[in-house]
């Protein structure tokens, strides 16, 4: 039996031996020639099917940033051997299409890996294609994905702008992109890179010597990038672009913060640029003096000027200084042998802290800077507001700059002298900071000391929908003081808006409070009129609405402004009164 059954395996064997060999000597012998011909017309071309990249919404669902499809044109380089055929390819292509491509540009390229890219197609030109592709061998077009920003200017800082990927990004995202994909090169469409970015597909199709395709090898579907929600509402965001740009000031910033979350509902940086022609127009933005590209919203650091005197008030009265107690203001402190003086030359009269804030006096806060405070506790009662820091946030932002002794001794190698410190205690002299931080200031007062962690995100969602990380409100930092100490500064900004230095941020509307600010840019042009515009001061607002129950912070930068109560204020009360009108507040209370 077992003799049986190995001679029957031993046939089986045997006989299917002999089948595969005679099938390969009739596929090589008999049938060699044909298919030998076939490889010959016929070859495999991998075609990258490019992923969506995510779309970009605001809070509401309205979208930001999102893809379109381009129709590109490509050679395939695999057919570029044949000199003939090369040159009536060129002859068509100049025929049907205008272009004028050198042959020897494309012999260098024949056998590349990659496709040739020649041109995009507009949907006339698509149709031209299609009707002569048999003139046109080795020629195909491919669906490659455009970026589009339906608000352009209006969103330019906040969102960013995509390019073709660098030598770097195809490695670095190698799985995930083409020499075509669009990749973040500013704003969030960077930062967010690894969210908005998904999976190209790819396709490997065998095709005749024409192009035609003879049938599919292998299909690999592109997998579409995340969508990304933001805390962005479109409305306040145009409200805000609309606002500044109707005001004539040519260059500053804008933010507005949901004060009880941190959620940044407007961000506004002016001038501006379209995202959707930064390829057309790179060298105009580049060229132009006002930097349209420059994100001014987060990383312009000015001299803050008397916004932090809002900081100071507090950290005074957290030391014990008394309602009571003030400083007769006569236009002037005098310290060793200089007078320093107040913006306000005919002098203020007698000054607590709250008439010291409203009327942004300077002799007061020289004299408490000068002998309450000084400079190091000044620095420490600044860094608690956050200032002079990085904040943590979705884009990058300046650490602005406090100075110290300690710092002067060892940059400058000179000691401090007492003309610094009356410098820092009206936000001159070295110090620096953003709109950001100063905004973050400001809600640390609205919010009896809580600084919630500002940022742009929401929601991260699936090509479906479905929510895959959902943002949850965190508190940044805590400012350790008595809730009085809020609430009398608290009062003090509202008396700036109602009888000092910011009346025209004044409104019927909305119950605004804030502190004006004016950083000086020369020292040679104050009370001077007709001063050339590089040389004007720098105009802060920075505010809260409504006075007795905080939900927006609203803060305001006009580059060369010159005055914050006449430049800056009467911005953020327009953009105040224009959520109000809209009804908008009532959406986030």
């Amino acid at each position: 039996m077992v003799r049986r059954r190995t001679f029957l395996f031993a046939m089986l064997s045997i006989i299917l031996y002999i089948t595969i060999l005679g099938r390969l000597l009739y596929l090589q012998l008999i049938k060699g020639t044909y298919y030998r011909e076939l490889s010959h017309r016929n070859y495999v071309r991998s075609r990258i099917v490019y992923a969506r990249r995510g779309d970009i919404l605001d809070r509401n669902g309205v979208k930001l940033a999102y893809d379109l499809p381009q129709y590109v044109m490509f050679i395939d380089p695999q057919v570029l051997d044949e000199r003939d055929t090369l040159r009536e390819l060129v002859r068509n292509l100049k025929e049907i299409f205008q272009l004028d491509i050198e042959e020897e540009n494309l012999l260098k390229r024949r056998g590349g890996a990659q496709p040739i890219y020649i041109k995009k197609l507009t949907p006339e030109e698509l149709n031209s294609f299609y009707n002569n592709s048999f003139r046109l061998p080795g020629v195909f077009v491919n669906t490659v994905p455009q970026r589009y920003y339906p608000f352009g200017e209006m969103a330019a800082h906040l969102l960013g702008y995509v390019g073709y990927p660098s030598e770097e990004e195809m490695k670095r995202y190698a799985d995930r992109i083409g020499p075509q994909s669009l990749v973040g090169k500013s704003g969030l469409e960077r930062s967010m890179e690894s969210i908005l970015l998904g999976y190209v597909g790819r396709e490997d199709v065998m095709v005749n010597a024409v192009g035609k395709v003879l049938g599919k090898i292998r299909d690999v579907e592109p997998v579409p990038g995340n969508t990304l929600v933001l805390t962005i509402d479109s409305r306040i965001q145009e409200i805000a672009y609309n606002t500044f740009k109707e005001s004539g000031h040519k260059a500053g910033a804008v933010l507005v913060l949901n004060a009880r979350t941190g959620e940044v509902l407007a961000l506004v940086s002016m001038p501006s640029y379209d995202p959707n022609l930064v390829s057309e127009k790179w060298e105009d933005y580049a060229k132009d003096p006002l930097k349209p590209m420059f994100n001014r919203a987060l990383m312009a650091a000015y001299p803050p000027a008397s916004v932090i005197k809002v900081a100071y008030a507090c950290g005074l009265l957290e030391e014990g200084l008394s309602l009571r107690e003030g400083v007769l203001c006569k236009g002037k402190f005098h310290l060793g042998d200089r007078d320093f003086y107040c913006w306000n030359r005919h002098g203020h009269g007698w000054e607590n802290v709250v008439r010291a804030v409203r009327d942004s006096c300077d002799v007061f806060f020289y004299h408490h800077g000068y002998y309450t405070l000084g400079p190091n506790k000044m620095e420490r009662i600044l860094r608690d507001f956050s200032l002079g820091e990085r904040v943590p946030f979705e884009l990058p932002n300046a650490t602005g700059f406090i100075p110290s002794p300690q710092w002067k001794k060892r940059k400058m190698g000179e000691p401090w002298y007492g003309g610094d410190t009356i410098n820092m205690s009206i936000g001159q002299g070295f110090m620096r900071a953003t709109l950001l931080q100063q905004c973050l200031m400001v809600m640390a007062v609205a919010n009896d000391g809580v600084i919630y962690k500002p940022t742009l995100l929401k929601e991260v969602r699936d090509v479906n929908g479905r929510v895959l990380w959902s943002n949850k409100r965190t508190v940044y930092k805590v400012v350790k003081m008595r809730p009085e100490v809020f609430a009398v500064v608290r009062e003090a900004m509202r008396e700036v808006v109602r009888s000092g230095t910011a009346v025209s941020a004044n409104s019927s509307i909305a119950e605004i409070a804030g502190k004006t600010g004016t950083a000086q840019v020369s020292p040679y042009t104050r009370g001077r009129k007709n001063v050339p515009y590089h040389l004007r001061d720098h105009a802060w607002f920075v505010g809260f609405a409504p006075y007795r129950d905080p939900l927006f912070i609203v803060g305001v930068l006009v580059e060369h402004g010159a005055s914050g109560g006449s430049a800056a204020a009467p911005i953020a009360r327009r953009i105040v009164e224009g959520i109000y009108i809209a009804g908008i507040h009532k959406e986030l209370q």
